[in-house]
């Protein structure tokens, strides 16, 4: 099966992060030479907007943008590109996260506090932590809001700005995440703990990865969740037991997402290649990049993945045209009506496996000469040993 990407853009920084809505494939950009790009899915530039420090982190809706960046500042816009507000804080800003419609957005800022702020760019509260905010999430309504600070804790407010408890672990936190309901809270820490919190702070499990757990994600209700560490993938349930364990060497993984209903996961590391692999631990495809994969996004049904580079690179590649181009090639070949009816179902990760389970049946079916039934190379136009003209 052939994979490339359908577009590539190239700015002139590192690509820090990227997002997809839930709206369609256009992706928001932070990217390390200070500026915001918004692409469309075929690839074309709708706008660009330069900030005075590098571009952090982006999270963007249906109809907003919510920016962070080391400048010290959080930038919301709508998707035309136009600057509703701008809050200035006295730090840097590292993460920021929003609710679905856009009509809250979290910050956290090296001057240790957490901002709440409306669309219309209005403070409505700010909490001071003692420590640099650097993670920050919310429910898809602000019902529930998490943040991870320098101070080792995990804080949990309400949208009123009321903290509603905090919990101390064993290290800095690299990754916190809530579910889209706001039931569960989820952090990953230097020290390679996992811990998962109900919204009232209970914690149900805790488990520790040998090494530094990176990135965290999960899907929607938390049935399927995925840790990255320094060198492996973890891939647990919602009980804290894990299902499987993939490593890759002495990479780490840098980038990790995960679509809606958690069959698809998006690898990106320092192996300079993008994965996707499915929750049965199946690798659906690997493409093989010219640098780090250094941030990495899957839409919410999983039909889009987008990989960010090192070295500045935006690659764009689309689950359903891939399939389509091998339903294309094979049509006639083999029967691929099972694999139309995944496509039609938008079941991606299924699509992908029958496409393996084929790919191997026709690896074992050898190429004959139809005269003298010896083995033929592919590239052969006749067989050489009797000359009858190969098809």
């Amino acid at each position: 099966m052939k994979i490339k990407p359908i577009w590539e853009h190239t700015t002139e920084g590192t690509i820090r992060d990227l997002s997809f809505s839930s709206k369609d494939g256009d992706v928001a950009v932070a990217s390390s030479d200070k500026s915001i790009y918004f692409i469309d899915k075929e690839g074309k530039l709708l706008w660009k907007y330069q900030t005075s420090g590098q571009v952090s982190n982006v999270f963007l809706t249906p109809e907003y943008l919510s920016v962070s960046s080391e400048d010290g500042a959080l930038y919301f816009f709508d998707r035309s590109g136009n600057l509703k507000w701008k809050c200035q804080t006295k730090g840097k800003c590292e993460d920021v996260a929003s609710t679905y419609n856009g009509d809250y957005s979290i910050g956290g800022s090296d001057d240790s506090c957490v901002y709440f702020i409306d669309k219309n760019g209005k403070v409505l509260w700010k909490y001071k932590t003692e420590g640099w905010v650097r993670r920050v999430c919310t429910s898809s309504n602000a019902e529930t809001i998490a943040a991870a600070s320098m101070d080792k804790n995990v804080y949990a407010f309400d949208k009123n700005g009321r903290m509603l408890w905090k919990y101390k672990v064993g290290s800095w936190i690299n990754s916190i995440i809530t579910t889209s309901n706001g039931k569960y809270i989820i952090s990953g820490s230097k020290n390679g703990e996992i811990h998962f919190f109900r919204n009232d702070g209970r914690l149900l499990w805790k488990i520790r990865a040998p090494t530094p757990v990176l990135t965290l994600v999960c899907s929607e209700n938390a049935e399927y969740i995925s840790a990255g560490t320094e060198n492996s993938v973890y891939f647990l349930n919602k009980d804290g037991k894990i299902l499987w364990h993939y490593s890759i060497g002495n990479f780490d993984i840098i980038a990790l997402r995960m679509n809606k209903e958690g069959s698809i996961t998006g690898i990106g590391s320092g192996k300079n290649e993008v994965e996707l692999i499915s929750k049965n631990r199946e690798t659906l495809w690997r493409y093989r990049t010219d640098s780090w994969i250094t941030s990495l996004d899957v839409s919410i049904y999983g039909r889009y993945i987008a990989a960010g580079l090192q070295n500045g690179k935006i690659l764009f590649f689309d689950n359903e045209k891939i399939i389509k181009d091998f339903i294309f090639e094979a049509e006639g070949k083999i029967d691929v009506t099972s694999i139309k009816e995944k496509l039609e179902q938008k079941k991606y990760s299924d699509g992908f496996h029958l496409i393996n389970e084929i790919e191997k049946e026709m690896r074992k079916k050898k190429r004959m000469c139809p005269m003298c039934k010896k083995e033929m190379e592919e590239k052969w136009v006749a067989c050489p040993f009797c000359g009858t003209k190969l098809e």
